[in-house]
């Protein structure tokens, strides 16, 4: 058994890395950074926590909502919400519900990342060949596997989405689609 894992994690080790630095990142992220910094409260998390706090009083809000996102949104939203409302407020009475909520979040960034390398290994990324500036490859290069992987991971664009709306949530449900679409058939 610990030498099939040995093995695994020998195939896997650069991702690994890879995985570990984007996480550990993002939580970070979402620990310290506020979306829109100090110039402006951007991000839909404010508007997310009052939905939250309407369910709480008993009001029913967007009941037709299910027609343009799928209900797992607000299906892990309003209990994310509820556990974070019995923690007293700190530092800002959003606090927990932002932490909370973003942890959720990364969660599904995780899901991406490891998506992202399952759909490269299964479209046989490097079949596509060499990148055409690259000449001759250094003994220190990552390989080719790894580029869409180190490539989501670089990319600013979804830290900042982390930080104020849900938006890895669908992204995940659409990669996961396509990994089962190139699944072979049971």
């Amino acid at each position: 058994m610990f030498a099939t894992l040995r093995t695994r994690y020998q195939q896997h080790a650069g991702f690994l890395a890879i995985f570990v630095l984007a996480i550990a990142f993002r939580l970070l992220a979402l620990l310290l950074f506020r979306p829109g910094g100090y110039i402006a409260d951007a991000g839909d998390f404010e508007f997310y926590a009052l939905w939250g706090e309407q369910t709480a009083k008993g009001y029913t809000t967007f009941v037709n909502l299910w027609t343009a996102y799928p209900p797992l949104f607000p299906a892990i939203m309003l209990p994310i919400f509820e556990w974070s409302s019995r923690i007293p407020p700190w530092v800002d009475p959003r606090l927990f519900f932002h932490l909370l909520f973003g942890l959720a979040v990364v969660l599904f960034e995780s899901g991406n990342l490891i998506l992202i390398y399952r759909l490269a290994l299964k479209l046989g990324y490097p079949a596509l060949g060499h990148l055409p500036f690259a000449i001759d490859t250094p003994p220190t290069a990552p390989p080719a596997l790894l580029h869409p992987a180190i490539f989501y991971a670089l990319l600013f664009t979804p830290v900042y989405t982390l930080l104020g709306w849900f938006e890895a949530m669908p992204l995940f449900c659409m990669l996961w689609g396509l990994d089962l679409l190139l699944s072979p058939q049971i």
